[in-house]
């Protein structure tokens, strides 16, 4: 009986996908090498120093997009688990997000509070979908298992890209190894996508590149982030009283401003 292995997940993954595991330490590299003062955003990386990775990502599925690539790399990461198939993939993309919200229950510190934290990873998983869903709907791809023409990009890997781009935008700075897990998760749900069938690999990077794009432009540009409506307006009340007095009278007045 075929034994499921992460281990044999990640060994039958070909040169592309170890392309998408270089590019993403390439991008987490050279964010790393802000200084520690960035949390306050008093300095920030040129634009491209956060888009090349997934731009990277995104012109490298265009290219295996071609038949011979495409139907040739699936059937070599396919083969050696004689296929097996799991719905995995449909829980571990949502890990990342998960081990945000426990790191913040525990107080672990982060780049932003945590209603920043779920308003840029609402936004970016609402502009991520909504590409994605617009590309799968034009492109019209068939999935590789002869199912319906919405395989390109990968809805699964986009989301859980989402997720991990998150949580390592939020503890770069502040711990390293929670940073960087959400990769564990987010790598083999791409990976499983394929293995399933359910994807080629350029819907898997095409999904991750538009994920890692749209999550690190939000982060950028930090778009609404003095919105918060359960905030308390300070109160500008002012009060004053006034004494007089003269021959006939004691007394005074009050003021009141707000």
């Amino acid at each position: 009986m075929f034994q499921f292995s992460l281990f044999k997940i990640f060994r039958s993954i070909n040169v592309s996908l170890f392309v998408l595991t270089l590019l993403l330490i390439g991008n987490t590299a050279r964010t790393n090498e802000l200084p520690k003062d960035s949390l306050t955003q008093k300095n920030k990386p040129a634009f491209f120093d956060v888009a090349w990775a997934p731009i990277g990502l995104s012109l490298l599925s265009v290219d295996l997009m071609r038949d011979s690539a495409k139907y040739g790399l699936q059937t070599l990461i396919r083969q050696p688990f004689n296929g097996y198939e799991t719905n995995l993939d449909d829980y571990i993309q949502y890990a990342p997000v998960v081990i945000m919200y426990t790191a913040d229950l525990f107080k672990v510190p982060a780049k932003n509070t945590v209603w920043n934290q779920t308003k840029f990873l609402i936004m970016s998983e609402l502009v991520t979908s909504g590409i994605v869903h617009l590309l799968k709907n034009t492109l019209k791809i068939q999935r590789p298992n002869n199912g319906s023409f919405t395989s390109y990009p990968s809805g699964h890997t986009s989301q859980a890209f989402v997720q991990s781009q998150v949580l390592f935008n939020e503890f770069r700075e502040t711990n390293k190894a929670i940073a960087y897990s959400g990769f564990l998760f987010s790598i083999p749900t791409g990976a499983l996508r394929i293995i399933n069938n359910k994807h080629w690999l350029p819907d898997v990077l095409l999904g991750a590149g538009i994920a890692m794009l749209v999550t690190n432009t939000i982060y950028y540009f930090e778009p609404l982030k003095n919105w918060n409506p359960f905030k308390k307006k300070k109160s500008k009340t002012e009060m004053g009283f006034f004494p007089t007095f003269n021959d006939d009278y004691v007394g005074g007045y009050f003021t009141l401003k707000f």
